[in-house]
């Protein structure tokens, strides 16, 4: 059963822009949900991963919940402290 909520969400996406916006927000949040799984899955907490980085955890919570704005240096910094490699790689969209 579809709520008012979803109805007016599934409305707005109709909208191009909007659901230019939407993806673009769920690719974005895709990265920092890899992040913070990749940290766990070393074992690692928040403070842990600050301290091995040289930052606070509260910039690296927003690293992990918004990271739009984050540097590749950052994200270099980030995979060092957790004794990993930084891969960026270009691929095909899938359609």
């Amino acid at each position: 059963m579809k709520t008012a909520w979803d109805e007016f969400v599934e409305q707005q996406l109709q909208i191009p822009a909007v659901r230019q916006g939407y993806k673009e927000e769920v690719r974005l949040l895709a990265i920092g949900l890899e992040l913070a799984k990749q940290r766990k899955s070393k074992g690692l907490t928040q403070a842990q991963l600050a301290v091995a980085m040289g930052t606070s955890t509260p910039q690296l919570s927003r690293t992990e919940r918004r990271p739009e704005n984050v540097t590749m240096r950052t994200l270099m910094r980030y995979a060092d402290a957790m004794g990993m490699e930084l891969d960026v790689k270009l691929v095909a969209k899938r359609v």
